[in-house]
Formats: structure tokens, C-alpha cells, sequence
């Protein structure tokens, strides 16, 4: 892609060189009729001579320019960090937040229209609760369709502070039963 935004560019610059040098050396003319530029008067810019084939030359040898200028960027660039795991395996997964992302409250079904990458990417859907995330699935394309498991998931019970606290017991089960108290 960009070997081809390059030649555009290198074309559009040879177009615009080849008109200004046909016209400083006379070969093309502004005007088919007379031979002569066409003379246009502009409010700001005062009074232009011109030739419309010449025009559309220029300004197809500028698009031809310009155009892949906004088209070139880099493939990639470079990311940094600092992970601290204590000897435990990371995989590091990056992902472009989308335009298709899909976020849903209530359960049910869901539809989402995926743009297909030109490489044999492979897709991966993460679902995400909490900023956690509850399942993690490589899609598949069969019949020009995604292919999904089921995901089902329950949020933890929420405990009280106090079941955690671990039962302590000052009497022991014979005192319990002396005093006729079940233990």
C-alpha cells in the first residue's frame, strides 16, 4: 500500500513539473482557439490568464500529490511498560476500543456487525463485567457468520464484613451441653 502511495505521489509530482514546462516552453497554449491564455479577473487576486485543460492538469497533479500525504502513517508504533507479576506469565492483549463496541444490561441476545480485517486476523471476544473479565472466546467466521458459546455468569454473593470473621469459642461443647444449650 504504501509502495503505491509513493508512486502516486512521484506521478502527480512528474504530472505538475511536465504542465509547467510545456507551458514555459509554449507547446501547450491557454486557449485552443486563439492560442492565447484566457484572461480572468478575481476580486482579490486581480486579473489571471489561464486554460481549463491546464487547470484540471494542476489539479489533478496536486490531488495526485496531497492525497497520499494524509493517507501515510505508520504501520506501527511502539508500546512501553513495566509489568511486576512476581515470576508469573503474563500475556499482554492490546485492543483498539472500536466503534462497534456493544455494552448490554439486561440479558438476552445481542447483534453486532463486525468489519472483516483484509488479513487472516483471528477475533477473539472478551466479555468484560466490572472491568473483570468473565469469558474469553475465539470466534469463528462459518458461513460469513460469527460463532458463539453461550456465556452465562452470576456476580459473587456479596458478604457481610462479619462472615468472614472466624468463630471463636471461649466455652467448650461439654459446658454447652451441661447448661442444655445445643451447640
Amino acid at each position: 500500500m504504501k509502495a503505491l502511495l509513493i508512486t502516486t505521489q512521484l506521478a502527480g509530482i512528474l504530472l505538475l513539473v511536465g504542465t509547467m514546462l510545456l507551458l514555459f516552453f509554449r507547446r501547450i497554449y491557454l486557449d485552443s482557439e486563439t492560442k492565447q491564455p484566457t484572461k480572468i479577473t478575481l476580486p482579490v487576486f486581480g486579473e489571471i490568464s489561464t486554460q481549463a485543460p491546464v487547470l484540471v492538469l494542476v489539479l489533478v497533479g496536486a490531488f495526485m500529490v496531497a492525497y497520499p500525504l494524509s493517507k501515510m502513517r505508520a504501520d506501527t508504533a511502539p508500546m512501553q511498560g513495566h509489568l511486576d507479576t512476581g515470576g508469573k506469565s503474563v500475556s499482554v492483549l492490546v485492543i483498539a476500543v472500536p466503534d462497534y463496541e456493544h455494552s448490554q444490561d439486561a440479558p438476552g441476545d445481542f447483534a453486532i456487525k463486525i468489519p472483516l480485517l483484509a488479513t487472516d486476523a483471528t477475533y477473539r471476544v472478551k466479555f468484560l463485567v466490572d472491568k473483570q473479565v468473565i469469558d474469553d472466546q475465539l470466534a469463528t467466521l462459518k458461513d460469513g457468520r460469527f460463532e458463539l458459546k453461550p456465556v452465562q455468569w452470576s456476580p459473587p454473593v456479596d458478604e457481610s464484613p462479619l462472615s468472614k470473621i472466624p468463630v471463636k469459642k471461649d466455652v467448650s461443647d461439654e459446658e454447652l451441653r451441661k447448661l442444655s444449650i445445643p451447640n
